[in-house]
């Protein structure tokens, strides 16, 4: 086959699904419509990003003022605890499902009954966690509000998710991104429901979340089978899909150690109110990379298709959308730098002090754009264990140098920290990337040269 080179030739070795009789004949139409899809797509993913900050901001205030600050921060704990659980039982499954039906071309169906199965399995065992880890993090908390509040993220939110990826991997990313957004909306309208009409209580937001949840699930495989005549049944898990599915889970947790190592170590080793006005500046800059989060989202199918005989694909895609990622990344690490006085307007003339640090953090975004897309690329040459090298080693550098840092520099040692860890990251994720790309095209060339012998013998 051959190799292909520049953005447009890149584009056109992706899935064919984007093409549509009205884009227009020839290669523009074919573009317009390819790169049109991903924009939709994008602000599919992107309308889930504000939707999801919506909803928090929305039971944050609810929940601290008519039940205040102590059961708020109940429900954040366990909310935390269950997101964590949910690494290791569903969000590990549905990468699970996107690799076997895009990537390894297997029959979708029997490919979701197998990840059904994988995620029955993960969830008994994090249920049983949960449930273990209850008296030692929560001993004040009723069992009978925290078991609603795990059954509803396990099970309700598990099945949506893994729904939601099979989906995705059909090509059908809006149904994917609609059935979330529904299920979050759901959760809540009950909410404001619940203080509406005065019945709002830890309990019963957690009996409210456990019954949204197990509808949701049963609802959209009920639409599965009824809609796209999949058949819902379980099946038991290759060892290797159960292989991969653990490697996914580390990656995942290695990720939210990136992500918080400096904020919880900020709140461990510096004062309460260093680390809460570092908190509000890296959530100013985490809403500027929303964006690239939503682009990630939405072009996670295209990073798993993979042709064998294709020399340089990986590494062609991953160059490809880190031109447009990175450029954002820029943009967005200026307009943070600008915008960063804004802070204390919005939250209050007691958070100037984060003003600084959202300038400090502001490269965080130029950095994310650089290196997302090759950790990506990893993924579509099945490199998993060299893509929790990557985000395990910059977890680990994230909380060395915070924890060596912080006692001497307070905020700014995180900040240095988080930096370093995000460079040391995308280091080795193109690194690693450009050399696992070179050992795939030597491997396709050889065995292009060994067909090409064959054929000349056959016709001497």
């Amino acid at each position: 086959m051959t190799v292909l080179g520049g953005p447009e030739e890149a584009l056109l070795q992706e899935d064919a699904a984007g093409v549509t009789p009205e884009a227009g004949p020839g290669l523009r139409g074919f573009l317009r419509s390819r790169m049109g899809r991903l924009a939709g797509d994008t602000v599919w993913a992107t309308s889930v990003e504000v939707l999801t900050l919506a909803s928090s901001i929305v039971v944050m205030y609810v929940i601290t003022t008519r039940l205040g600050p102590a059961d708020y921060g109940y429900f954040v704990g366990v909310q935390a605890l269950v997101a964590t659980l949910g690494m290791l039982s569903y969000a590990s499954v549905t990468q699970v499902v996107m690799q076997s039906i895009v990537r390894d071309r297997e029959e979708p169906s029997a490919a979701f009954s197998r990840s059904l199965g994988l995620l029955c399995g993960g969830t008994t065992l994090t249920l049983a966690l949960g449930l273990g880890l209850r008296p030692l993090l929560f001993p004040q908390l009723p069992v009978a509000v925290f078991a609603p509040l795990l059954v509803a993220e396990l099970v309700g939110s598990g099945v949506v998710a893994l729904a939601a990826s099979y989906l995705q991997a059909l090509d059908s990313y809006r149904r994917s991104v609609a059935i979330r957004l529904v299920h979050l909306v759901l959760r809540s309208l009950a909410v404001l429901l619940l203080a509406l009409v005065g019945s709002l209580s830890l309990a019963s937001v957690a009996w409210c979340y456990c019954l949204l949840g197990l509808g949701a699930g049963g609802a959209v495989l009920l639409q599965l089978w009824q809609r796209d005549g999949l058949s819902v049944r379980v099946a038991r898990p290759t060892g290797r899909e159960v292989r991969d599915s653990l490697s996914f889970a580390a990656a995942l947790l290695s990720f939210s150690v990136h992500e918080d190592a400096d904020k919880i170590l900020m709140v461990r080793l510096a004062d309460p109110v260093a680390a809460g006005m570092y908190a509000a500046a890296y959530r100013a800059v985490q809403v500027a990379v929303s964006p690239l989060r939503a682009l990630v989202a939405a072009s996670h199918r295209r990073f798993l298709e993979h042709d064998p005989d294709r020399a340089g694909q990986h590494l062609e895609r991953a160059l490809l959308y880190t031109r447009f990622s990175a450029a954002y990344g820029a943009v967005a690490a200026l307009a943070v730098f600008l915008a960063a006085p804004l802070i204390p307007e919005l939250l209050g003339h007691s958070y100037a002090g984060s003003v600084t640090m959202v300038r400090w953090l502001a490269a965080l975004a130029m950095l994310r754009g650089i290196g997302v897309f090759a950790f990506n690329g990893l993924m579509g040459l099945r490199c998993h264990g060299q893509r929790l090298l990557a985000v395990g080693t910059g977890a680990l550098v994230a909380a060395v140098v915070s924890g060596l840092l912080i006692p001497v520099w307070s905020w700014r040692g995180a900040a240095v920290g988080t930096l370093v860890a995000e460079s040391v990251f995308l280091t080795l994720c193109w690194v690693t990337l450009v050399r696992q790309q070179r050992r795939h095209d030597a491997t396709v060339r050889a065995r292009s040269t060994g067909a090409g012998a064959d054929r000349a013998l056959i016709a001497t």
